[in-house]
């Protein structure tokens, strides 16, 4: 079973995934809308995966602030190295 860290790690890792394929994407369908010949369908088509991609992205950073606030709260009360509460002091 992976540990507390190993698991906000991973996460961390697939909202970099996400966000740089998203991006990388992007640039493709920029590319793709700057030529020409495109039919209007084509185009249309292009634009409306590229706002689906911004709605992904703008979900993401926002699922990433969760993820810091969900982590900085267990971090207070659990030790990340030993998976123990920490004790009051």
């Amino acid at each position: 079973m992976a540990t507390i860290r190993e698991l906000f790690h991973n996460l961390g890792n697939k909202h970099n995934v996400i966000t740089i394929g998203c991006g990388a994407t992007q640039e493709v369908i920029n590319e793709c809308l700057a030529s020409s010949g495109l039919t209007e369908e084509i185009r249309n088509n292009l634009l409306e995966i590229k706002n689906s991609l911004e709605k992904i992205i703008k979900s993401t950073l926002e699922a990433d602030k969760i993820a810091t606030e969900i982590h900085d709260r267990v971090y207070v009360i659990i030790d990340p190295d030993t998976e123990k509460v920490k004790k009051e002091t």
